[in-house]
């Protein structure tokens, strides 16, 4: 029995120990390839992990949970999300998340499974001084890979300079960076022999690629978590050389703090993309504001459900009913409140945010009110609190993702660890007869879940990946049988395919080599499965627009104005969807509800600049010129504006004389776009001026000789007097 025991303890740490190496998964074929894959691989090895010490733990107590404050609170956290699922807007989204985010219910029941692995069979300081050392060696791997595309070698997959390394999020391998300077500073301080030299060289490159991510949020927590770290040491050390070197330490980054405060407009710093973040922060910022104003929508949905609030992933649903028309500069769909506390607040209640923020409190409890009751040192105490101080911080402004998760539960665990190693467990034993017959279960469920909750999935994005590269080829009708395949699997990633539909859709309208019938079968498949998808999440007005907007596109003009209806019934401030509306009306010629509805949408936010260019133009269609030029000249200070939407009116009103200027505008920005010359030379023959017609076109030739034939059989139909 013994060997047996020894089997899976060390099979289990096998497994513990690969976990710090997901950071480093990235798996093309799969759909979001740097979250799917990792998760996918998470969730596995954790269900094989937690199977195998189920066993372990029914056979030896010594591997069985102990009580401490920790898991108090990690198990009423992770209770509260249950209940939140249950009870919240939408069950299913808030279990299974999606393909972007692969967070919902399900991954905390796996990280909590993870925590409960973990904190029991690492059961020596040895181990989890092992473990960390693991992780350790993975962050440098990653933050070389960060340093590579800093120097060019490897290329960055966001944005032009903010490195993002395995990641391929400049916020996720920021906080990952951080975690792993204060561990490696950690063990700086806290070994002994000569190889605790080795720290310093990977915190300082850790450092570099921290700073050159860009990430205002984690690199002020890292600051504070810094500073807090020096006066903790310098209180509470008893190493009068650690009192020096934290302070003076203390006192250099005060300095560079007030260097910076000092010259933050100086030439310096605004030729520094990274500093230039920093100086440009202010309440009155564009991102800053935005975010306050998030934040504001979240506590409104929190009054709302206060208690468990809208369950996990239903951040959107929030977002949506109290959208607020500023917030047309953002993207138009947020899922997170991109603050980890109001999203807590918003999705899980106060029941969700009251035991999220007790786990930090349990820790730092044991950190700092019970340190020499269990053993922690001073440098233990002030760089895991330091950690800690800077991950809050950090998730103030940001929203979490797995590997974060997977550090904040491994650092609590190991807390947990030394708070309860002394205590011993109670627990009732079972037969040998029992015991053998509960293995058996527990492997029969280890192998449905690992199958249930990851194979679906894993074949659903695959095959959307293909169903999307066929239709970028041009091959829709392949794509649409993949598509349907996809669905077949009946996973979460229904809801990405279904959007994906609808995309795929638009393209096939467009499409010069595909069929009317085959155009037919896409549009067909597309809405009727959007219009499933909003019959299973009601009150979601993102698949609402989706699919008003591939109806207008389908000509379904009725049907789209139902829908952008109803939406807007449940997101009466948010603007796009009068512009849907705006266009149904328009198609079907009904251009006084087109006012109506557009003069709304202006009169919600007058600074957007879309919509004021659309009320304009419902302002053309039905003759008011006047006041359409009013609108126009009060936003930007003259009538002429380049627009398409208002090209289009004044073709449609055959206010040609209104064109020309409008071209001209067009032409002034891109001066070689011989369709605009082409444009401009038809405005300029229907306002009757056929002589600046003809000039325009003998331009066009000039920039294009290949079109001289046809632009001189233009010349000589407009000389006769007929149009071209």
């Amino acid at each position: 029995m013994n060997k047996s025991i020894n089997f899976l303890k060390y099979t289990i740490l096998l497994g513990l120990f690969a976990v710090p190496f997901i950071v480093l998964v990235v798996f093309d074929s799969m759909y979001f390839p740097f979250i799917v894959g990792k998760s996918f691989i998470f969730r596995i090895l954790v269900e094989i992990l937690f199977g195998l010490w189920a066993v372990l733990a029914m056979y030896s107590k010594e591997y069985r949970p102990k009580k401490s404050l920790v898991l108090t609170f990690l198990s009423s956290f992770t209770g509260v999300l249950v209940l939140s699922t249950i009870f919240g807007a939408n069950p299913s989204r808030s279990f299974w998340s999606n393909y972007e985010r692969m967070e919902g219910l399900v991954t905390f029941l796996h990280l909590f499974a993870y925590f409960i692995v973990l904190t029991t069979t690492l059961n020596t300081e040895k181990l989890w001084k092992y473990f960390f050392n693991t992780s350790i060696a993975a962050s440098f791997y990653t933050a070389v890979y960060g340093l590579r595309q800093f120097f060019g070698t490897l290329a960055i997959h966001q944005s032009s300079n903010r490195l993002d390394a395995t990641l391929g999020n400049a916020s996720y391998l920021a906080i990952y960076m951080v975690f792993h300077i204060f561990l490696s500073l950690w063990f700086f301080f806290k070994e002994k022999q000569w190889w605790r030299w080795l720290y310093l060289p990977i915190a300082v490159v850790e450092t570099v690629v921290l700073y050159n991510t860009a990430t205002r949020g984690a690199i002020i927590g890292f600051i504070g978590g810094l500073i807090l770290a020096g006066i903790l040491l310098v209180v509470s050390s008893e190493s009068k050389k650690v009192k020096i070197a934290a302070g003076s330490s203390l006192g250099l980054i005060l300095l560079l703090l007030g260097l910076f405060f000092t010259f933050k407009t100086s030439a310096f710093v605004k030729n520094s993309p990274v500093l230039r973040r920093f100086s440009s922060i202010s309440l009155t910022n564009g991102t800053t504001a935005s975010r306050l104003t998030i934040w504001k929508m979240s506590y409104e949905g929190f009054k709302e459900k206060p208690l468990l609030g809208w369950g996990p992933e239903n951040y959107n649903l929030v977002f949506n009913k109290y959208y607020e028309p500023i917030l047309y500069r953002q993207e138009p769909w947020f899922d997170r409140a991109h603050n980890v506390f109001f999203d807590r607040l918003a999705t899980n209640g106060i029941l969700g945010l009251l035991t999220y923020l007790g786990l930090f409190g349990s820790v730092i409890y044991y950190l700092l009110f019970r340190r020499e009751d269990f053993g922690f040192s001073s440098s233990d105490s002030s760089f895991l609190v330091a950690t800690l101080a800077a991950y809050f911080v950090h998730n103030v402004f940001v929203f979490d993702n797995l590997i974060s998760f997977i550090l904040f539960f491994t650092v609590i665990g190991y807390v947990h660890f030394r708070a309860i190693e002394k205590r011993e467990v109670v627990t009732k034993e079972f037969g040998e007869g029992i015991k053998a017959s509960l293995s058996a279960v527990v492997l029969v469920i280890t192998i449905l879940a690992v199958y249930s909750i990851n194979v679906p999935g894993i074949l659903a994005g695959r095959t959307l990946i293909e169903a999307l590269q066929q239709a970028n080829k041009g091959d829709f009708n392949s794509a649409l049988k993949n598509f349907n395949k996809t669905l077949a699997y009946n996973s979460f990633g229904t809801t990405e395919a279904r959007e994906q539909l609808i995309q795929l859709s638009s393209s096939a309208f467009v499409s010069q080599g595909l069929d009317k019938d085959s155009k037919v079968a896409i549009y067909q498949k597309a809405t009727s499965e959007m219009v499933k998808q909003i019959e299973e999440n009601p009150g979601d007005i993102r698949y609402m627009s989706f699919l008003g907007s591939i109806y207008n596109i389908g000509g379904d003009y009725d049907k789209a104005m139902d829908v952008f209806r109803q939406a807007i019934e449940l997101s009466p401030a948010k603007q796009d969807l009068y512009f849907g509306l705006g266009t149904s009306l328009v198609n079907k010629g009904d251009y006084k509800k087109t006012e109506e509805v557009l003069r709304t949408a202006f009169e919600l936010d007058p600074s957007y600049e879309k919509s004021r260019n659309l009320y304009a133009m419902s302002l053309v269609y039905n003759g008011k010129l006047e006041l359409s030029d009013k609108i126009l000249e009060e936003g930007y200070g003259t009538v002429v504006v380049a627009d398409r939407n208002l090209i289009n009116a004044h073709a449609v009103a055959k206010n040609y004389d209104r064109l020309v200027p409008i071209w001209h505008k067009y032409i002034e920005q891109e001066p070689n776009n011989l369709q605009y010359r082409l444009s401009l030379a038809a405005s300029y023959f229907e306002s009757g001026k056929p002589q600046e017609a003809i000039q325009q076109i003998q331009e066009v030739i000039e920039l294009e000789p290949g079109f001289k034939q046809q632009g001189e059989h233009y010349i000589n139909e407009i000389r006769a007097g007929r149009r071209p």
